[in-house]
């Protein structure tokens, strides 16, 4: 099977938004956050047909029923909230407004209550954060208008939301506008920010891979970044060997200094010796639930006969697979 590498911004997003509503919608629409009572979510079926039984498949990228504080509509207690995740679209700016139109009328008309649709981009400007509109008209009628919400990431100033307070935009910081010098003593912060939060250690992990991963830096820069976390934390050397695949994939560097296990935190390997085998195998049972959902007992059965490298080897990996089989251990 071919790889599509927009594939990893896709299942990074979809997890990290799961996982982050609340922090999502309170980042980006703060004055409607207040409407809605985040401790109901229910994360709908993706898969639909447009057009139902010959029609083109589309796969919505979240769709999530949330209830609401105060009725949208007479009798409506519930909103879907749609996120569709741009990376660099090569459809035309029409079809792409089209298409946000069909998804609307889609759940619109089949789940019957309203429809929050939030368009994501995370290589397109934009607005930044606004709303785009499609129009079909006829002889300069316009027929039919309809509006969507739009969060063009790079068009962000992405230093207010890094030192903000919304966890999530500390994450997503990386892919708004920055600085071009010292990425290094950015990313060293703002993991230091995530880390010093009351997440749990899952979240951590998540929003921790999201920064590191489109914090773009050079080989001298990620030296410097290597220096600014020995500096901070001495004793790490003795339990994370350098960071690999810039960085974070390799684990986030806590150190027994700061009293946090590193193995609980982010599933990465820090070795038998150090006693953390079982909680990196359960970090490990948590991702691949979140990924590809409840895994048999067979597969359990697997996660629980891996060694010690092969769990940090789907640590590395578990972001660029599409599939189990993909994964150390399952590959047979």
């Amino acid at each position: 099977m071919t790889h599509d590498p927009d594939d990893d911004h896709d299942q990074r997003f979809k997890t990290l938004l799961q996982e982050f509503l609340p922090e999502f919608i309170g980042c980006f629409f703060p004055h409607w956050f207040d409407r809605f009572d985040f401790a109901h979510i229910d994360w709908l079926e993706q898969d639909a047909f447009l057009d139902p039984p010959d029609g083109e498949h589309k796969i919505f990228d979240l769709v999530a029923q949330v209830r609401t504080v105060e009725p949208v509509e007479p009798g409506k207690s519930d909103c879907l909230v749609l996120i569709h995740i741009e990376v660099e679209s090569s459809d035309s700016g029409a079809n792409l407004r089209r298409r946000m139109l069909q998804y609307y009328a889609y759940l619109r008309r089949s789940r019957a209550m309203p429809v929050f649709p939030i368009g994501l981009f995370l290589r397109v400007s934009g607005n930044g954060i606004g709303h785009d509109t499609y129009e079909e008209k006829l002889w300069g009628c316009t027929l039919i208008r309809f509006d969507y919400f739009t969060i063009g990431l790079p068009a962000l100033d992405g230093l207010a939301y890094a030192h903000g307070t919304n966890v999530l935009g500390v994450a997503l910081s990386s892919l708004m506008q920055l600085p071009k010098a010292d990425r290094a003593r950015f990313l060293s912060d703002g993991l230091d920010r995530i880390m010093n939060t009351g997440e749990n250690d899952m979240r951590k992990f998540l929003l921790a891979e999201c920064l590191d991963n489109y914090t773009i830096m050079s080989e001298p820069e990620r030296e410097t970044f290597e220096k600014l976390q020995e500096e901070k934390r001495p004793m790490e050397k003795e339990f994370v060997s350098s960071f690999e695949r810039r960085g974070i994939k390799k684990g986030i560097a806590l150190g027994e200094a700061t009293g946090i296990a590193l193995g609980e935190a982010t599933g990465i390997a820090l070795g038998e010796a150090r006693g953390e085998t079982v909680g990196q195998r359960k970090v490990v049972l948590r991702l691949l639930n979140k990924k590809f959902g409840e895994l048999s007992v067979d597969q359990k059965s697997t996660i629980e006969a891996l060694s010690v490298e092969q769990l940090e080897e789907i640590s590395l990996a578990i972001l660029d697979a599409s599939s189990l089989s993909e994964l150390p251990g399952f590959d047979k």
